[in-house]
């Protein structure tokens, strides 16, 4: 039967799967705004090729991640093409498939991950190979791309294709390469639909899995594993068969600032707000930075083309709050400019504008005055270094100077805290150096004392070489980088008004070894996943995570090789003499047959620059430093001269007239139940920015809607007759209001009535009386227990040993009169912090039946274990009533049997006569 379920192509039972006891439900519905309503076995059976775009973290990492809903909104954009997606469940419900045995699904058509053509996951961290494997076991999918056979696509028996794509993946997949079946090199945007068209015609003519693959390996940007292999020195990679390209070139593509709106989630996310790029690409050529160097040409984006994609995002999503996107986002010229006209367009809308880290030394007055709106946002700079020798030999070109003013710039715009993010471990760097972190940090507190205290948030981060840079050469030292860590914090603990957070050395140390690795690493990360090691883990417990790690670097034979670079020589490459070092760096590496752009000898000679403290110009303001990427493969730097920067408008409060008040009648069921009682006050407040309804907003720091729900409804409960009082700052009709309304909201969200309200009578919360409900009783699962969460539903519900039989309807109505008639109903729980407290909640119990004796024959002949109660409970002025869960425990005490509720339904609130 297990087999059977995991074998299957069909939607697995959703409802059946996913309860309120299951962490964060809302993760796993698929019900996001902008999502595709489709007939899904229509559009299945219609497709030429189903992609799963599967993002190995959990779903608020990942549908926050702008590639991920680009590339969905794209695919979904092209004929005969389907895309899905998937997240990294919870451990939880990871648990809870394995027990039903039940595949990892997609979240819109709930169909295995397995009955796709193709999973493609995005690997933007050389830790996160493991969260990819659990993703394939739980799916039913073999691990290794060599388990995975011959069949062709189309047969029901065949895997579907697994390919990686992200930064990670794109400078050295040789550890990971084992795993998938192609790699997608670069910007996906265009590589992505030219790959299904391959895979569609493959498809169409029965081909092979092998020969599909030779097919992709001809697509500029794919890479196949599988087609090649380590050459005679056992590190170069080279083509197994004729006709393949020794080297495979990454992809570029033109940012599409329109895609960035495809979906809006219902729960809360890591970054809840509309993004939208200006600038894809880095030329600054900070040494340290491989997104610098794999992201290269840089390309602007038309400012008519920002501002639109933000005001029609911002009317399409309802967010309060937008971000402009790019590695370094003072680098686009246009932004004080776009930012002023997004500031005036938007000066009604109550929005506030965020830019990620940016450059300090481009930081003006202009831009402080576009980030924030209807509040302060946070500001993020990075000198990374804390002397200038250091930040030149990085090439970050930032003075000391520069620092000081783009500080004293953001405090005379009202900052008094700022993020400055540092490294430490940088080539060249001495114990000077680091103390200098320190010293800089008093220094700018001292020199900005005339404005104010500043205080510092400090991150400090140990540098790990990566691939592709001129740094990918140099050597670092777990033991020293302890050492050094020690050294700054000494250096800190005088000064007043700093938090610092540094980075475990050990993640640095496994991060570095996979980073760098080849192919021998694919047992490691197999045997690390196995031991427990995930992504979460770090933040939960290092130590667990590090042994895994270190444990299976050791079963496969690498102790050795791990522990000479963990202790090993610190900056080697600075004691070479020149003609060594040039000799050095010509020697083979993992990942030469990658093909960034960037000439590896541009790099080497970099090395030596950064070696001499050379500064090397940004090259899309300044000279050519002729580093081999641009040309007709990759493309040019596309710089956008400054348009003009348009007189600002003056900043307006929202509008807090309290003119009108309705009261609506609302209903919320369906998957909605399964999202909690904020996540659903968002929602609200995005349909009413979305509606275009005069709404009145609060005062203060954070101006929110004048909106208030009755009584939160408790997570998976449905509610019949709900209410919920919303103010507007200008007369309104009810029924009005409620069309406009109903017509941005989720389906299973509905706006029953609208009455209009004196603007001051008491608040709805003042109003409740009494609150319905229905409910069912069964007995818990034999393994579930009272209040236990790990059974889930679909489990088999029987008597636990010992506790007698299903008692008769006598029976129950002794336990009713008797939880009835008790004097006091004590109830024990904790508050908010922890702390235990009783109270007796008999006051608030009015009625408890069961339900009419015709409606609990039927039920009981459907299930002759389920007794269908209704209660009916007080609800006193401070919001405080009685729910289902706590009857079942006073009748679970009555009858000595343990019980589960479900089918939970609030009917009404009821509300005091006027």
């Amino acid at each position: 039967m297990l087999l059977a379920a995991i074998q299957s192509r069909e939607p697995i039972d959703f409802e059946a799967l996913i309860s309120p006891d299951i962490t964060k439900p809302g993760r796993y519905l698929g019900n996001e705004l902008g999502v595709i309503h489709r007939d899904w076995q229509q559009a299945w059976d219609a497709a030429s090729v189903r992609w799963a775009l599967t993002y190995p973290e959990v779903y608020e990492v990942g549908a926050s991640n702008l590639g991920h809903v680009i590339l969905y909104s794209i695919l979904n954009s092209v004929p005969g093409q389907l895309c899905d997606r998937s997240y990294l469940p919870a451990p939880d419900l990871s648990q809870r498939l394995r027990q039903q045995g039940l595949p990892l699904f997609a979240v819109e058509s709930r169909r295995p991950l397995h009955a796709f053509d193709i999973l493609g996951f995005s690997l933007s961290y050389e830790l996160g190979a493991t969260n990819i494997l659990e993703m394939l076991d739980l799916a039913s999918i073999p691990l290794r791309a060599a388990d995975r056979g011959d069949l062709p696509l189309a047969d029901p028996a065949a895997p579907p294709l697994i390919f990686a794509g992200g930064p990670t993946a794109t400078s050295n997949p040789e550890p990971f390469a084992a795993f998938f079946d192609f790699i997608a090199l670069g910007d996906g945007e265009e590589l992505l639909p030219e790959i299904g068209l391959v895979v569609a015609e493959a498809r169409a003519a029965g081909l092979s899995r092998r020969d599909l693959l030779r097919d992709l390996a001809q697509v500029p940007g794919v890479y196949v594993p599988s087609l090649y292999a380590p050459g005679a020195d056992g590190v170069a990679v080279e083509p197994l068969e004729p006709g393949l390209p020794r080297r495979i070139l990454r992809r570029t593509a033109t940012p599409m600032p329109h895609y960035a709106m495809g979906l809006v989630p219902h729960i809360e996310t890591v970054h809840d707000r509309l993004t939208v790029e200006i600038r894809r690409g880095c030329t600054r050529g900070c040494r340290f930075c491989q997104p610098g160097m794999l992201t290269r040409p840089a390309r602007d984006v038309e400012p008519e083309a920002v501002i639109e994609a933000i005001e029609t995002g911002m009317e399409r999503t309802g967010y309060s709050d937008f971000s402009l996107l790019s590695l370094s986002c003072s680098d686009y010229l246009a932004l004080p400019a776009v930012g002023v006209e997004l500031r005036n367009r938007l000066a009604d809308k109550n929005v506030t504008l965020t830019l990620p880290s940016q450059r300090v030394d481009r930081f003006d007055a202009d831009i402080a005055h576009v980030l924030g709106g209807a509040r302060q946002a946070g500001l993020t700079f990075a000198p990374e270094a804390g002397s200038q020798r250091l930040r030149d030999i990085v090439n970050k070109g930032l003075t000391d100077a520069e620092l000081l003013r783009g500080i004293r710039t953001a405090m005379e715009h009202g900052y008094r805290r700022v993020k400055l993010y540092f490294m430490i471990g940088l080539p060249g760097e001495t114990d000077a150096d680091v103390i200098g972190i320190a010293e800089t940090c008093r220094s700018l507190q001292q020199q900005c004392r005339d404005l104010g205290r500043l205080e510092l948030n400090l991150t400090i981060s140990n540098f790990t070489p990566k691939p592709h840079t001129p740094f990918q050469w140099h050597s670092v030292s777990t033991a020293e980088f302890r050492r050094r860590q020690e050294l700054l914090r000494s250096a800190l603990r005088g000064l007043r008004g700093i938090k610092v957070n540094m980075t475990d050395p050990r993640l640095s140390a496994v991060e570095d070894f996979v980073g760098r690795s080849d192919r021998r690493l694919a047992p490691v990360i197999e045997a690390a996943w196995r031991a427990g090691a995930g992504l979460d883990a770090w933040f939960e417990s290092a130590q667990r995570t590090h042994a895994a790690w270190t444990g299976a670097i050791e079963a496969a034979g690498l102790g050795g090789r791990y522990r000479a670079l963990e202790m090993g020589g610190w900056s080697a490459a600075e004691s070479m003499q020149a003609a060594d070092l040039d000799h050095f760096c010509r020697q083979s590496l993992p990942w030469d047959h990658i093909d960034s752009g960037v000439d590896k000898r541009w790099l080497a000679e970099d090395l030596q620059r950064a070696l001499a403290a050379a500064v090397v110009p940004d090259c899309s303001f300044e000279g050519c430093s002729s580093c081999g990427v641009c040309g007709p493969e990759l493309g040019h730097n596309v710089v956008i001269p400054p348009p003009p920067v348009p007189a600002a408008l003056p900043r307006r409060a929202p509008p807090s007239e309290r003119v009108a008040r309705l009261r609506f009648g609302f209903a919320k069921g369906g998957t909605l139940a399964l999202i909690s009682h904020l996540d659903t006050l968002r929602m609200l407040e995005r349909a009413l920015r979305r509606s275009g309804l005069p709404v009145s907003f609060s005062g203060g720091f954070h101006p929110l809607p004048r909106l208030q729900l009755a009584l939160p409804l408790p997570l998976g409960v449905e509610g019949e007759g709900e209410w919920l009082d919303l103010e507007f700052t200008a007369p309104i009709d009810p029924e009005a209001a409620r069309q406009a309304l109903a017509a941005v909201l989720p389906a299973e969200f509905r706006l029953l009535s609208a009455t209009m309200v004196p603007v001051a009578s008491p608040s709805l919360s003042q109003e409740l009386e009494a609150a319905q409900w229905s409910f069912s009783l069964r007995p818990a699962a034999t393994n579930e227990g009272q209040g236990a969460k790990d059974a889930g539903p679909g489990m088999p519900r029987t008597l636990p040993e010992g506790a007698g039989s299903w008692p008769p309807a006598e029976a129950w109505d002794r336990a009713i009169n008797a939880v009835l008639n008790a004097p006091t109903l004590p109830w024990r729980d904790q508050d908010k912090k922890g702390r235990p407290r009783e109270r007796d909640c008999r006051p608030y119990l009015l009625v408890l039946r069961t339900t009419t004796p015709k409606a609990a024959a039927a039920s009981r002949a459907l299930d002759p274990l389920r007794l269908d109660l209704e209660l009916e409970a007080a609800i006193d002025p401070q919001g405080r009533s009685l729910r289902p869960d706590q009857v079942a425990y006073w009748l679970a005490e009555a009858l000595a049997i343990p019980l589960t509720v479900d089918s939970v339904r609030r009917q009404q609130l009821r509300l005091r006569p006027c």
